[in-house]
């Protein structure tokens, strides 16, 4: 509000309360989210399952410049998303291209199909680096690489599907 040049109570005329404000940030966060996804993933390989390493990139870079925003969208603070439908349609939709990818890579890999418990796996693997990185309690010098996309790539090693 300030940066907006009006009173800290103005965004209120415009919103139930405040839990519709911080649905409207996360719906937009979700939003971008998959863009970012989708951008490192249009650099990806989808014949070699590069393109899964990429969208997790995409992923952990998104939580590691917002990481304010990232915990809004997965914090507590929201409650149920279905009670905001843009939010929802917004949050399935990042989530849908981590399905696709993975099943894309095990589809590649001639693995059995239990894709859900994949996609699981895949989503706690990138969500609980990005939540370690943003936490301090990571750091890619640390692991031996240069970067976070480096260090992305290391990680995304070990899930084998």
């Amino acid at each position: 509000a300030q940066q907006a040049g009006v009173s800290a109570t103005a965004p209120y005329s415009h919103f139930r309360d405040k839990r519709e404000l911080l649905a409207v940030l996360a719906t937009q966060g979700f939003e971008q989210l998959a863009a970012t996804m989708e951008s490192e993933l249009a650099g990806g390989d989808p014949a070699t399952g590069s393109a899964l390493v990429g969208l997790a990139r995409g992923y952990v870079d998104f939580a590691t410049r917002y990481p304010a925003l990232f915990q809004l969208m997965f914090g507590p603070d929201l409650g149920d998303l279905l009670e905001f439908p843009e939010l929802a349609r917004a949050s399935s939709r990042a989530f849908s291209l981590m399905e696709r990818e993975v099943a894309h890579s095990m589809a590649l890999a001639g693995t059995p199909q239990k894709t859900a418990t994949a996609v699981a796996a895949a989503w706690s693997i990138v969500h609980g680096l990005s939540t370690l990185l943003n936490d301090g309690r990571v750091a890619a010098g640390e692991c031996g690489v240069a970067d976070n996309g480096a260090l992305v790539e290391s990680v995304c090693g070990f899930l084998r599907l």
